[in-house]
């Protein structure tokens, strides 16, 4: 293991976060990180979209299941209503 992941590993947590303050021109950066920054920026709006995919599907599904919970409760809560005023 090497110092630098002693050091990460260690108990030693920064109560400060580093924070870049030097703004970095574009023709800097190599092209094989902006390569890699624009792969996962890809990544995670199609991995965003997906979840908009599902909550769109399953929509009208949980309209289903909420309805059905509805009624059923009112269905409940108007016998228990009948049931306590018997007693």
């Amino acid at each position: 293991m090497t110092s630098p992941e002693i050091d990460y590993l260690s108990d030693k947590t920064p109560s400060v976060v580093p924070v870049l303050s030097t703004v970095i021109p574009d023709s800097q950066i190599p092209d094989a990180l902006r390569a890699a920054l624009d792969a996962r920026d890809l990544e995670q709006t199609t991995f965003m979209a997906l979840g908009d995919e599902l909550v769109q599907s399953l929509r009208p599904e949980l309209e289903r299941l909420t309805t059905e919970l509805v009624q059923r409760s009112l269905r409940q809560a108007w016998a228990s209503r009948f049931k306590l005023d018997g007693d």
